[in-house]
């Protein structure tokens, strides 16, 4: 009797066994994150970019992965391109012209980007939904006052134009690293923003300033940059190269004439004491 029951529980350890351990080995998974968004730059480039963070102490970049990029169609999906993640965790699809005929009657394009996952980290997925759209610089003045203008507007299709009401739009001055914000507004019914031009800015040896407008993180419009050069802010003259006094080839004519005097005096003193040296030594070879 007692057998049966060791038989028993023997083949029920058994069984629970390998269970227990797929069980371990699916908790020892690292916890993976997927991050998405779509930029458009001032170029009209467009770019979906991906980047997939693996969670050890913190979510940092998970390099050297394969991720998927995928449009919807329809009821199904398909697949773009398969890429790997650089150092940065970062993957970057560019956009075609056939991507957008996926559209659907929205104007929207939605798309997905995956992580199979692997045997020691988990899967990850991200979707967008992206609707074209773009920014047109421009500037105008009434009598003395200097102006901004920028409009945003949807750009569904190739003769379809829709303004953009109440979207955030971002004014900043580029510089040759950074940008300087300057303002920060909502567009009005007909999806425009108009700011005051910084007249007192300085630009290039012309006067010439380059003025970036930006949708910033936005949920559908994503990220669109667009620029005007104008030449309304104060001209900067080249500065001119600082003289270096005695190192430089241009130095004051008063200043060489020292140089020349004082190096002359040292060598004229060590030449004096060559040549008392050499006099005591003959004054001692006659004693």
């Amino acid at each position: 009797m007692n057998r049966g029951y060791k038989t028993i529980i023997l083949a029920a350890l058994i069984a629970f066994v390998p269970g227990l351990a797929l069980w371990a080995q699916d908790a020892e998974l690292s916890s993976t994150k997927m991050q998405a968004a779509y930029y458009k730059d001032q170029e009209g480039l467009e770019r979906i970019v991906a980047r997939l963070l693996i969670k050890s102490e913190r979510y940092e970049p998970f390099a050297n992965m394969e991720v998927s990029f995928y449009v919807a169609a329809d009821t199904s999906k398909i697949l773009l391109e398969k890429m790997t993640t650089n150092e940065k965790g970062e993957a970057v699809y560019i956009l075609q012209d056939k991507d957008k005929t996926y559209m659907d009657v929205t104007g929207q394009l939605a798309f997905e980007v995956t992580y199979d996952g692997s045997a020691t980290a988990e899967s990850a997925s991200k979707e967008i939904l992206v609707k074209m759209a773009d920014l047109k610089v421009s500037f105008f003045q009434e009598d003395t006052s200097k102006f901004i203008a920028v409009e945003a507007f949807e750009t569904s299709g190739v003769d379809s134009i829709s303004p953009i009401a109440a979207v955030e739009i971002g004014l900043y001055i580029k510089g040759t690293f950074s940008y300087l914000s300057i303002a920060k507004d909502i567009t009005d019914e007909t999806g425009k923003l108009i700011v005051p031009f910084p007249v007192e800015m300085p630009g290039d040896t012309l006067g010439i300033i380059t003025i970036a407008a930006k949708i910033e993180d936005h949920d559908l419009y994503g990220n669109i940059e667009s620029w005007g050069n104008i030449n309304w802010a104060k001209p900067v003259p080249l500065a001119s190269e600082a003289r270096r006094g005695l190192g430089d080839t241009d130095a004051p004519l008063w200043m060489v004439y020292t140089l020349i005097v004082l190096l002359s005096a040292v060598w004229f003193h060590y030449a004096y004491v060559i040549f008392l040296v050499i006099k005591i030594k003959l004054a001692k070879d006659q004693v």
